[in-house]
């Protein structure tokens, strides 16, 4: 695969994930009660829309203006990290994608409404996790997928290392 084509799959993800996030955020618009939860599987998975101006999984961290700086910095480094990694794997440069994609569905919001729209509530027994919305799914996910990457990576690197000096 030629480094334009694997460039493409990181930003054909962010652009997909952009999509997905906005397409929910506005079908949770037009159909969820603020603060009023909706079962989807029995308690423990609910939508329940609700307005978060913290930051991911609704942590309070700065205010709305630094989250917007944050975010957009954010969203801008990643895009130039697909630009010059390019000759990574499509799996690398789509969990940057995702990343992406996540950072820029946020960051749209906090610019059309000041806030971020969550509608994802999962949980159950009395304890349940903070709501969130697809571009924190994606944004996780990307992460784990990093992180996954490196430290295969990383292990393959080991390997060759012991080779290396096992063979001298």
């Amino acid at each position: 695969m030629t480094i334009t084509r694997t460039r493409l799959c990181g930003y054909i993800t962010a652009v997909g994930i952009l999509a997905l996030d906005q397409l929910t955020k506005r079908l949770a618009l037009g159909g969820l009660e603020l603060h009023h939860p909706e079962a989807v599987f029995g308690n423990v998975l609910r939508f329940t829309l609700a307005w978060n101006q913290g930051a991911a999984f609704s942590m309070p961290w700065g205010g709305p203006l630094f989250l917007t700086v944050v975010t957009a910095a954010a969203a801008v480094m990643v895009s130039i990290f697909i630009w010059k990694l390019g000759e990574h794997s499509p799996l690398f440069l789509a969990g940057l994608g995702a990343i992406l994609g996540g950072a820029l569905g946020n960051l749209l919001d906090r610019f059309m409404y000041g806030k971020v729209v969550d509608f994802i509530d999962i949980g159950g027994s009395g304890w349940r996790w903070p709501t969130f919305n697809v571009a924190d799914i994606a944004i996780t996910v990307g992460g784990v997928i990093l992180v996954i990457l490196y430290r295969k990576e990383s292990a393959a690197e080991d390997a060759l290392k012991e080779d290396t000096n096992g063979s001298d």
